[in-house]
C-alpha cells in the first residue's frame, strides 16, 4: 500500500510539472528571467564577478576554446538559476527590507566580493547616497587594482620576467657592511671539507640533519648604536671559525653576534663578500668547530631532493625538505630554484644534498605571487669566492 502510495504522489507531480512545462511560453520565461533579475540584485552581481574575473584571467580559467567558452556560460546560467531556487526559498516576504539587503550582509560582500557588495548597495540597501558613492569609489577602485595588479604579475611570471626581477633583488647593489675586516689572505690556508665519492650515500632527512645542525649558526646584526637590525642563518665552513652567508644578511651592520647551540661569540670580523652573488665570509674566534661538506652544485638535476638548515623567524636550527624545481641561468647568475619552504632568517642557510654535502645557499623567498618560489645561489661560487 506504501508504495502504490508513494508511486502515485510521483506520477501525480511528474504531470503537474510536464502540464506546467508544456505552458511555458517565450513571454513567460522573458517575464521570468527579468523579474528575477530585478528581484535578485546579487545574483547579477555573481554574473558580474565571474565575467571580469574571466576578462582580467582568461588564460587562467580555462582554455577550451569553442567549448570551453559553452560550458562555461552553460556553468554559470546553471548556477545562477539554482541561486535563483533557494534565495525564493529564502526570501523575507513579512519584512520590508529583504535578508540579503540588509547592511551588514552588505558590507561582508564588499570585503568578501566587491561587485557582488556594489550591486546590493544600490538595489534598495539603506545606506545614504553619499555613503554609497563613497563605498562603490573605494571598492571598485580596490577591486580593479588587484585584478590588474595580479594580472601584471601572472604575466611576468609567464614570461619569465618573474626571474628578471629575482635576478635584479639578488644582484642589485648592497649597502655597505661595517664591521671589522680580518685580513682577507687567511682564506688561502682553508680548506673546504668534501665527502669521497666512494664514502657517498643516500641519507634520511633526520640522519641529515643530527649531522649537520651543530654547523648551523644564527647570525644577529646591529648598528652603531647596539640596536638589532636584522636575524640570519649561515653555517661553519672552517674549523678555526670561518663562516658563510648571504652578503644581504650583514648589510649595514656595524656589529654582529653569531651562535652556535647554547654559546654566543660577540667578536665576528668580515673576511670577503661578493655583493652581486650575495655570498659573504665572516670570522668568529673559535677551534674545533663542526663543519659542513662542501659538494658541487654543477651536477643538481630537477626533481633532486634537498634539505634546508636554517634559523626563520629566529626559530634555530629549522629543518624543512623539498626538491630541485630548476637550475636556472639569468644574466651571469645562476639560480636554484626549489620547493623546500623559506622564511625570514633563513637567508645564508646551507641547501643539502640527500648526501649532506652543502650544494646551495639560501637566499629569497617569492612572498608576493606565488608559494614554493625558493631560490638559492649554487654552492660553486663560494668555492670561487675563496680561491680567488
Amino acid at each position: 500500500m506504501v508504495i502504490k502510495k508513494n508511486k502515485s504522489i510521483l506520477v501525480r507531480h511528474s504531470r503537474v510539472f510536464r502540464r506546467g512545462f508544456s505552458r511555458l511560453s517565450y513571454k513567460k520565461v522573458f517575464r521570468w528571467f527579468r523579474v528575477n533579475l530585478k528581484g535578485h540584485p546579487f545574483i547579477l552581481g555573481l554574473v558580474i564577478f565571474l565575467w571580469l574575473s574571466w576578462v582580467f584571467n582568461r588564460r587562467l580559467l580555462f582554455t577550451g576554446g569553442a567549448f570551453g567558452n559553452f560550458a562555461f556560460y552553460s556553468g554559470l546560467f546553471g548556477l545562477w538559476a539554482l541561486l535563483v531556487f533557494f534565495s525564493n526559498l529564502l526570501k523575507e516576504k513579512r519584512q520590508s527590507v529583504k535578508w540579503y539587503l540588509r547592511k551588514r550582509f552588505v558590507m561582508l560582500m564588499l570585503f568578501l566580493f566587491s561587485p557582488f557588495g556594489i550591486i546590493l548597495l544600490w538595489s534598495g540597501s539603506k545606506f545614504k547616497r553619499s555613503t554609497r558613492i563613497i563605498l562603490t569609489l573605494i571598492f571598485a577602485a580596490a577591486f580593479v587594482f588587484t585584478k590588474v595588479y595580479y594580472k601584471e604579475r601572472y604575466d611576468r611570471l609567464k614570461d619569465n620576467a618573474f626571474l628578471e626581477d629575482i635576478a635584479e633583488l639578488i644582484s642589485k647593489p648592497k649597502r655597505t657592511v661595517s664591521l671589522k675586516k680580518y685580513p682577507v689572505e687567511a682564506l688561502k690556508n682553508i680548506k673546504l671539507a668534501g665527502i669521497a665519492k666512494k664514502d657517498a650515500r643516500i641519507l634520511s632527512i633526520s640522519d641529515i640533519a643530527s649531522r649537520s645542525s651543530e654547523a648551523i649558526v644564527s647570525i644577529k646584526t646591529k648598528d652603531q648604536h647596539g640596536n638589532v637590525i636584522g636575524i640570519g642563518s649561515g653555517f661553519v665552513i672552517s674549523a678555526d671559525g670561518v663562516i658563510a652567508t648571504n652578503f644581504h644578511v650583514l648589510e649595514s651592520a656595524y656589529h654582529a653576534e653569531v651562535k652556535i647551540g647554547e654559546k654566543v661569540f660577540k667578536e665576528v670580523d668580515f673576511m670577503k663578500g661578493v655583493p652581486e652573488f650575495d655570498i659573504a665570509l665572516i670570522k668568529i674566534d673559535a677551534q674545533g668547530l663542526n663543519v659542513l661538506p662542501i659538494g658541487n652544485s654543477d651536477n643538481l638535476v630537477n626533481g633532486q631532493a634537498v634539505v634546508v638548515l636554517g634559523n626563520p623567524w629566529g626559530l634555530e636550527r629549522t629543518v624543512t625538505n623539498g626538491l630541485v624545481s630548476a637550475v636556472r641561468s639569468q644574466g651571469n647568475i645562476k639560480l636554484i630554484q626549489m620547493s623546500a619552504p623559506v622564511s625570514p632568517g633563513s637567508s645564508g642557510g646551507p641547501v643539502l644534498n640527500e648526501s649532506g654535502e652543502v650544494i646551495g645557499i639560501t637566499t629569497i623567498a617569492s612572498f608576493l605571487f606565488a608559494q614554493n618560489l625558493n631560490f638559492a645561489v649554487p654552492i660553486n661560487y663560494l668555492e670561487k669566492l675563496i680561491k680567488e
